[in-house]
């Protein structure tokens, strides 16, 4: 059934029950009487969220993660452009301190992305197909060595299709894959599971969820491919499917729990990664905003989460202080000129309609 309006009977529900439990009170003003991730864990599912250097450097944000989530997982750290911004240079300082984070407040590790065809350094786009393909070899190497054995999950291979690029079976272009072709992802996944034998090793697109042409195309893309990876005996633990919902682009839920019943019957796990609802083009009104998004929060969250294949639920980043939709060059690209409100805390840390929308979809699904 297409959902694609901004109503929905779930509005007295979220608004009710957020008031009951912003009643009860806390150790926080208006925090839910449990945090996400120990809701989370009575189901038997993994809630985190990403994070960068503010965590360290914002001690209120910090608590914030250390309270609701048990998984740090990376933002920028690993990716390859923040890593080598220079040829000669490797910087692991960022994932380094998050990864100490993680130990010290008691959290599991996730690591993404290994490879992702898209804004490669400007210091790699005159190297030759060998010189590629060295630094594709060291980079597994070197970045997968150093952080083996410490990692709950590495999303080996992040979005591989992009069929505007006009590549064959529609993947996107990239330095890894114009050196490399396809082959890039089997190169990588069995060298990683070589290398480390207990991460979760992950394939993570974007879109599956939208029921846009790039959505449809993305979804038809990706069973195949995985159908190839098992065909090949790599060792797949995990999808990974971003969610980063979209009120404006049409959505069909009928659909989306077709595509993730299909990866379920391929006895794999699914990893929500990347979760908010972005709130461009919606009333400017915080409160009626605020009420939208936690509305497609609970329309996607709970019948997903009946899902007993979704293992993990993260959000990308916790406040809206730190969401990558306030960057300015998203900012700028926006229709709506207002500060962007896409996650469970405010730009205060203050909760907001939606965290009760994701604490009640975790405290409805089925236990694993």
């Amino acid at each position: 059934m297409a959902q694609n309006d901004n109503s929905s009977p779930d509005r007295r529900a979220i608004l009710a029950g957020a008031a009951a439990w912003m009643a009860a009170g806390g150790a926080r003003a208006n925090l839910p009487r449990l945090p996400l991730w120990a809701l989370a864990q009575q189901k038997g599912i993994l809630f985190g969220a990403s994070a960068t250097w503010d965590v360290i450097r914002d001690a209120d944000y910090g608590a914030l993660h250390a309270r609701e989530s048990r998984l740090v997982v990376t933002d920028t750290a690993l990716k390859y452009d923040f890593l080598r911004p220079q040829e000669h240079v490797l910087d692991f300082s960022e994932a380094d301190a998050l990864l100490d984070f993680a130990r010290n407040n008691g959290m599991q590790y996730r690591g993404l992305p290994l490879f992702w065809n898209y804004l490669p350094p400007n210091w790699m786009k005159s190297k030759s197909k060998a010189q590629v393909e060295r630094l594709f070899d060291e980079h597994i190497e070197v970045t997968v060595s150093r952080y083996a054995g410490h990692l709950q999950s590495w999303d080996v291979v992040n979005e591989p299709f992009w069929p505007d690029h006009g590549a064959p079976g529609g993947f996107r272009r990239g330095v890894w894959f114009d050196a490399l072709g396809e082959s890039y992802i089997e190169r990588a996944w069995r060298r990683v599971a070589a290398l480390d034998s207990t991460a979760k090793l992950v394939l993570n697109e974007a879109f599956t969820e939208h029921d846009d042409v790039l959505g449809r195309q993305v979804r038809a893309l990706m069973l195949p491919l995985i159908d190839r990876m098992l065909d090949k005996g790599l060792k797949l633990d995990a999808i990974g499917l971003q969610a980063h919902l979209r009120p404006q682009v049409a959505f069909d839920l009928d659909k989306f729990l077709r595509f993730i019943d299909e990866i379920r019957a391929r006895k794999l796990r699914i990893y929500l990664t990347e979760f908010d609802v972005d709130d461009d083009g919606l009333p400017e009104d915080t409160t009626r905003r605020d009420e939208i998004t936690a509305q497609w929060t609970t329309r996607f969250l709970t019948p997903v989460l009946a899902n007993p294949a979704v293992e993990m639920l993260v959000t990308w980043q916790l406040s809206d202080k730190y969401t990558w939709f306030r960057a300015p060059e998203v900012m700028n690209a926006r229709k709506s000129k207002f500060a962007p409100r896409p996650l469970p805390f405010d730009h205060d840390l203050r909760p907001k309609p939606m965290l009760h929308a994701i604490a009640n979809a975790l405290a409805n699904a089925p236990a694993r």
